[in-house]
């Protein structure tokens, strides 16, 4: 029997909140943060750096990702947060992590969060 590292999905529908497969593979559910909120977008931010110190081995360069990160939560905790600065911050980070399945989500749900509430 061949070895399978992947996912492999035919036919029907399939409706994921983490997925992850491979050796060393693993995904966490970030909800989507709410909507219309900015202290819930500051939460997924919280989420986010969190995530980013739990797998920075795993990251191509973890301390320029954290530093990314640490410049999009400071700005997201001014009293008027700059929208196209936090969510080019988290393109970039999103840039270097992508391999990393629960930091992509965690981007995700704040880059929404952001343009949800701005």
């Amino acid at each position: 029997m061949e070895k399978n590292d992947g996912i492999r999905i035919s036919g029907g529908h399939v409706s994921v909140g983490a997925m992850a497969a491979g050796e060393g593979a693993t995904a966490t559910n970030i909800s989507a943060v709410s909507a219309g909120s900015l202290a819930d977008a500051r939460a997924g931010m919280a989420q986010l750096l969190e995530l980013l110190h739990t797998h920075s081995e795993r990251l191509e360069r973890p301390d320029e990702a954290i530093a990314v990160a640490e410049l999009a939560d400071r700005e997201l905790s001014k009293e008027e947060p700059d929208k196209t600065s936090v969510l080019r911050l988290l393109e970039l980070l999103a840039s270097g992590a992508k391999s990393i399945a629960s930091i992509g989500g965690a981007v995700t749900a704040v880059q929404q969060a952001v343009s949800a509430i701005f």
